[in-house]
Parts: C-alpha cells; sequence; structure tokens
C-alpha cells in the first residue's frame, strides 16, 4: 500500500506525464491517427458514461477510429493477451492496490426487497456464465464462511441475473453502482458473509502503447476518477 509521499509522488507524476501528453497531441496530431479496438466491462452503471466519453473522443479527435467491446474482464484480458484489442478496462476482485488503480468500488449482495433467508440456510444464487468476477467473489465469500449454496440459473449477461433477483428467487453479486429498481443491498452484518472490494485499472495490450491508445485511456481515467469523486 503506498504512503502518503508515493501517493503524492504519483499524482505529481501523473500531472507530468498528463502534461506531455497535450504537447504531443498538440504538436504531432498526425500521430493521432488509425483505429482502436478498446474493451469495457458491460456492467450497465459503466457502460454508458464510458461510451459517452468515447463517442466525444472520436468527434474531438476524427482521425482515429475507435470500436468498443464489452465484456467479461476476464474476455478482455485475454483479447489484451492475444493482441485482440488495443487497450480495456479492467476489473480486479478483490480490489488490487497497484498505483495504475483508478478507483475502488464496493461489492455488494442484492436481493428483492422482500427477500429472506430460506429456512434451511442454502443461498441461492443467481450467476453469470462463466468466469466473471462477481461469481467467483460470491463463491469465495459463501465457501470461506462455510455456507452451503446452489445455482438456481446461470445467464450469460447481469440482466438476467437481475430479473431472477426481482423475481426474489435467488440474490446475486454486483458493484454497488449498478444496483438498480426492484433489487436492494443486503444489509452488512446480515445473513449473507461480507464481500471483497473491486478495483478499475487500464491497461494496454502493447508495453509502449501509442499517442492515440494513451490519449484514449486518459479519455477513460477521467470518467472513472470522476464518476469515484461524485459517489
Amino acid at each position: 500500500m503506498l504512503t502518503s509521499d508515493g501517493r503524492e509522488l504519483v499524482e505529481h507524476a501523473t500531472r507530468v506525464i498528463r502534461s506531455i501528453e497535450e504537447m504531443e497531441q498538440s504538436f504531432k496530431p498526425d500521430l493521432l491517427t488509425g483505429t482502436l479496438v478498446v474493451g469495457v466491462p458491460d456492467d450497465h452503471y459503466l457502460f454508458v458514461p464510458l461510451t459517452e466519453a468515447l463517442k466525444n473522443f472520436m468527434l474531438e479527435k476524427p482521425r482515429v477510429g475507435v470500436e468498443i467491446r464489452g465484456g467479461l474482464s476476464s474476455d478482455l484480458m485475454r483479447d489484451l493477451r492475444q493482441r485482440n484489442i488495443d487497450l480495456a478496462v479492467i476489473r480486479d476482485v478483490p480490489a488490487t492496490q497497484d498505483s495504475d488503480v483508478l478507483c475502488i468500488e464496493k461489492l455488494v449482495w442484492i436481493t428483492a426487497p422482500n427477500w429472506v433467508p430460506p429456512n434451511d440456510g442454502v443461498v441461492p444464487l443467481a450467476l453469470v456464465r462463466g468466469p466473471c468476477a462477481y461469481r467467483g467473489a460470491a463463491l469465495a465469500a459463501l465457501e470461506q464462511n462455510g455456507m452451503p449454496w446452489k445455482c438456481i440459473v446461470t445467464c450469460t449477461s447481469l440482466q438476467g441475473v437481475f430479473a431472477v433477483v426481482r423475481a426474489g428467487l435467488a440474490v446475486a453479486v454486483v458493484t454497488e453502482g449498478d444496483i438498480g429498481s426492484g433489487v436492494q443491498s443486503a444489509p452488512a452484518g446480515g445473513f449473507l458473509p461480507p464481500l471483497p472490494g473491486s478495483s478499475l485499472t487500464i491497461r494496454y495490450a502493447d508495453k509502449q502503447p501509442t499517442l492515440a491508445a494513451r490519449a484514449l485511456a486518459r479519455t477513460m481515467a477521467d470518467v472513472l476518477t470522476q464518476m469515484t469523486s461524485l459517489a
């Protein structure tokens, strides 16, 4: 974990790097060309502001094309390793403490408003199919606390999970920002066990990303840090 001096140094270095990038964009506009493929977690509360920011980026830098791919962080990491995408916003659970972390988010259990714990103590779950970070956090928390569980449904997206939770058939794990109508967060210290935090970072496919990729990353980073400051 960074000390206060370390955080101050990181903030200063970030300002210096940003100034250099702004100078490059001003004096080397010919480098801001090409097409970038960017990965974004498909959490609704993140996808909407990030895609709006990417739209503004394309309007301001018309020589740079952007293709957006939504998906699970595990899939986005695989695409980065295979160089199928240029950069991506990645969610880590539990949260990492790297200096590159843009924000830390709280994971919560969601239930229907009238949901009550089952008499047999077996937790009914609605899960996203595949290596989903929320799925892993839910199962790890239950198993670490010796709580039995059963999977009621697996879905390909969070929308299906929310539908099952609203119906009162199961509980699920999401970030606090994704809580929508018809569901609520379970009370801390209640029947369901505590969950780890989650962090968001931006990662590149190349160790030396292009100026266009760095400019796009800065646009997304500004949105994420602004969301954190408003939370």
